[in-house]
Order: structure tokens, then C-alpha cells, then sequence
């Protein structure tokens, strides 16, 4: 592994403001995300842990996914672990929740992990994503801003070149795939199953499940390409799926699966190629965890409605009520969360919670270190159809009839503090009397009326970015309600934005 100077001048400020976002660093490569701040960040990551007192190993592990500049990043954290007096560990191309796996199995071996990707980003963007020892997320409430700081003032700068590491190696491949599966032990449903890898990581790590499952895989996208030619890495975006739809219809699969670029992130179609929402699969993912008796140990047969379970189930603020229907039905207790990865993953530990799940795709296992992960995420799937032995349809239909939600809309703001205040103005437009519950995270907030709920949020990691939803019972009633939002976000000076 090595790196040299990118041939980009862009000042190191300039820089540091456009890539470091609320739960990671993001960034176009090399324009703004560059190997010499990536070098930086690896040396100010290594003081942040030795300042914390995080350092017992002094061990960091270190994946990357599959994207343009992966390897050239990777080797200059490596190289900046380096200098801060810490041993960087290669694991390779890898998903993003073998990161998560290596920090939480192996607290002793490794004080914490760097994952180079950029998620479900577009192709141009690469990032870095931070844990410690234990699994737990670096974001900018726990240290993000921190090391930001440590890297604007840090004096040493960044060497024109570096020469390759001879990096030891950790393969983690097997461990992981023993870890997932007694977590998730099956039974599995025998049949076909379309799986699109969307050109990721999960085109690697993928077949290995598929060796250990009784039903045939149908490989979709699996060619690894940091172009993403053929969906894009964003399973959200429209139309995305269209392929895995026709696929699913035309090898009479019981279902589909896609997942984003680092594999954390899953999405899934039902027999007859329609979606299944982030907000339904949260539910029935939920009742499958509440049913088992614990992690590792086989699931006995379902047991009778509403007698199982009794932990706490998250979901983020903007998923819908049927999963707390389900949650409901399965004995658990529904709890609302922030939006965002390190957030949800942090109340999952405080909270003591089974599980969690976001609207986004997001699915987060206490067994798995209270971190989400695509891959387990589908075996529960596929254990939930063999648990029914019904079709997927049968379990999301009576879902999807319960409420209706309008199509999520976002918005552009001059600001983010325009962003802010027209979220505030949203809020004071409703007021919190009428409403049967009030949950707020910061600017985030959520208001459940008789028949109704709506959220509205800025952007996480889109500082100018509002986001809005809204559901009812009916059709109509939601879509008004979503109407009411848009209102005074349009007045604002709100640009409708189109998810990329």
C-alpha cells in the first residue's frame, strides 16, 4: 500500500468543511477527499484514540470497499496510523459491517476500525467511516469533530509520497460468515432467490452465504465495477430495482434482494417484484428477533401471536406505524429513534434493545454489536419466509393496506440554517397539544395526531437539505397532509430535490 500526491490544490479548510459530515467523511475523490487529508486524519485518529485512552492493542483495522481512490486512501490512513504511533491492519476488500464484526468480536485485538467507502453515494464520492473497540461509532457528538480539529491544527502536514506497506493481514471472511449464521441459524426456505450486489461489495461476500443456504441464488450486478454501470450504488433510488423486479417475475423467485455499494444497506422486492419498505421489513424483521429464544440457539416453532419476545424494538423517526404494529402483535416494545447510523446504534445500547431498523435500509442486531448489517439482515428475511411458509406478499400485503404514506419529498435550502428554522416553523405550524405524542431529536421532529403522523428533519449529511414525511390512513389524507409540509418549505425558497 501507498499513495502520492494527488495533484489536487485544494486548501486543507476547504477540504476539512466539505467532507466531514455528522456521522462520517464524505467527499468527492480526489477533489475534495484527497490522500494527504486522508493521511492527516489517519495520524489525528491515532492521537483521538491516545488522548481517549482508547489505546490497549494499538491495533487499528482497516477496510475498504471496491470505489475509485479505496486502496490510495486506505494506504494513507495506514500510513497516518502509522506515524500517531499506531499498527494498522489490512483487511482487505471487504462490506463495511466485517469492520463492525473485527472491532466487536476482537476488542482486544484492534482499539478500532477504518472503513474506506462512501456508502450508497454516487461513484465520484469516497468516505471514511470510524469505530472503536467494542463496535461503537465515531460521529461528531463522540470525537468526528474532534479529529476534524486535530487535523486543522495539525502542523506536521502530509509527505508528497509514501513507499508501500508491507501491512500484516487479518482475513475475517470466515469468523464473520460463523458469526452471522448463529445469529441467524435458519431454517432457510428452499426455492430461488434473485440477489442483486448492484456491482458492490456484496458481489464478494455474497456467495460465500450462498455455499451454506439450501435455496439457489440468481446473481444480479455481481461484476465488482466502482462505475456502478448498472443500477448505481443507491438500491433507493427509483427505478433501480427495476431489474431485480423483472428478474424476481421471470425466475419465479420467492424474492429479491439489492444492497448499496459497502453491503450495510438492503433493500427487498416480494415474488411479485414490489417493494417491500424499509418501515414493513423493520416489522417483520422485528418479529423474527422477538420470536428466537436467544442468539446462536435454533428458533423452536412459532410460537402463538403476541406470546414471544417483550424487548425493545427501535425505528427511526420517519418509519411508518405498521412496525410498531408488529412489534405490538409479536409481545416487543416499540421505542422511536433519531435518524442516522451512529445515533440509532448508540439508543440501541443505551436502550438495551433487540433491534433496530431505519426506513433507509438500515438494520441493526444487539447480537451483532448493536451495528446494521445487509447480510444478516437477508438471512432473517429468509428465515421470516420459512418461519410463514407463505410468500412475502402474503406477510407485507396486509402491511402495506394498513396506512398510506405520501412519497417522501426533499428539499434544497439557501442554508442550513434555513433549513433549521423551517423545520421549526413546521413544528409551531401543529400544535403539540393536539398531537397523542411529541418525539424530538434536535431539529428532527415527529408528531403522531389521531389518524395521522408527520416528520420533518434537515439533512444529516446534506447540510442545506430538508426532508419531509407523512402518513395516513388513506391515500388522500396523506398526500393533503404532505401538501401542508411542502407549503411553507416552497416559501422558503425550498428546491425540490430528486434522490440520487
Amino acid at each position: 500500500m501507498g499513495f502520492s500526491r494527488s495533484g489536487c490544490t485544494v486548501d486543507l479548510a476547504t477540504s476539512v468543511s466539505r467532507v466531514f459530515q455528522s456521522y462520517d467523511i464524505r467527499g468527492v475523490y480526489p477533489a475534495h477527499l484527497t490522500p494527504e487529508l486522508a493521511f492527516r486524519v489517519g495520524r489525528a485518529l491515532a492521537a483521538y484514540l491516545r488522548d481517549n485512552e482508547r489505546l490497549r492493542s494499538r491495533r487499528v483495522v482497516v477496510g475498504r470497499d471496491l470505489r475509485h481512490g479505496s486502496e490510495e486512501l486506505a494506504a494513507a490512513v495506514a500510513h497516518g496510523l502509522l506515524a500517531g504511533g499506531v499498527t494498522p491492519v489490512d483487511a482487505g476488500l471487504i462490506s463495511a459491517d466485517m469492520v463492525y464484526f473485527a472491532t466487536g468480536e476482537y476488542p482486544q485485538d484492534f482499539d478500532g476500525g477504518v472503513m474506506i467507502t462512501a456508502s450508497h453515494n454516487p461513484p465520484e464520492y469516497n468516505g471514511l467511516k470510524f469505530v472503536v473497540a467494542g463496535a461503537a461509532s465515531i460521529d461528531a457528538n463522540t470525537g468526528l469533530n474532534r479529529i476534524r480539529d486535530m487535523v486543522i491544527a495539525d502542523g506536521g502536514g502530509a509527505p508528497a509520497a509514501l513507499p508501500p506497506l508491507e501491512l500484516e493481514r487479518r482475513e475475517l471472511a470466515e469468523a464473520y460468515l460463523a458469526k452471522l449464521f448463529a445469529i441467524a441459524p435458519g431454517p432457510f426456505p428452499r426455492g430461488r432467490i434473485v440477489v442483486d450486489a448492484g456491482n458492490g461489495m456484496a458481489a464478494q461476500v455474497f456467495p460465500r452465504i450462498a455455499e451454506r443456504l439450501p435455496c439457489e441464488v440468481v446473481p444480479l450486478h455481481f461484476a465488482l465495477d466502482p462505475t456502478f454501470p448498472d443500477r448505481g450504488p443507491n438500491p433507493s433510488v427509483p427505478h433501480s430495482l427495476d431489474k431485480l423486479r423483472a428478474a424476481v417475475r421471470a425466475e419465479r423467485a420467492l424474492l429479491g434482494i439489492a444492497f448499496d455499494a459497502d453491503a450495510d444497506r438492503v433493500a427487498m422486492v416480494d415474488e411479485a417484484g414490489q417493494l417491500v419498505a424499509g418501515s414493513l421489513l423493520t416489522g417483520l424483521l422485528a418479529q423474527v428477533m422477538l420470536c428466537r429464544p436467544s442468539a446462536g440457539e435454533r428458533r423452536p416453532e412459532p410460537p402463538e401471536e403476541g406470546r414471544c419476545g417483550g424487548a425493545k424494538v427501535l425505528f427511526d423517526l420517519t418509519s411508518g406505524l405498521a412496525v410498531e404494529d408488529c412489534v405490538r402483535e409479536a409481545g416487543g416494545t416499540p421505542v422511536i429513534a433519531p435518524v442516522g447510523h451512529s445515533r440509532i446504534k448508540e439508543r440501541l445500547r443505551l436502550d438495551g434493545g433487540l433491534f433496530a431498523g431505519e426506513e433507509s435500509g438500515h438494520y441493526y442486531f444487539r447480537d451483532f454489536y448493536c451495528c446494521d448489517s445487509g447480510m444478516l439482515a437477508a438471512l432473517v428475511a429468509l428465515e421470516a419466509l420459512a418461519a410463514a411458509g407463505k410468500p412475502l406478499s402474503a406477510l407485507a400485503d396486509p402491511l402495506r393496506n394498513r396506512y398510506h404514506r405520501a412519497p417522501n419529498e426533499n428539499y434544497e435550502l439557501p442554508s442550513r440554517d434555513a433549513a433549521v428554522q423551517c423545520a421549526r416553523l413546521i413544528d409551531e405550524m401543529f400544535p403539540d397539544a393536539a398531537a397523542r405524542r411529541v418525539t424530538r431529536y434536535g431539529p428532527d421532529v415527529r408528531k403522531d395526531y389521531d389518524g395521522w403522523w408527520f416528520s420533518v428533519r434537515p439533512s444529516g449529511t446534506e447540510p442545506r437539505v430538508l426532508r419531509l414525511t407523512a402518513e395516513a390512513r388513506d391515500r388522500a389524507a396523506a398526500e393533503a397532509r404532505m401538501a401542508e409540509l411542502r407549503r411553507p418549505v416552497l416559501a422558503a425558497g425550498g428546491k425540490p430535490l430528486q434522490p440520487h
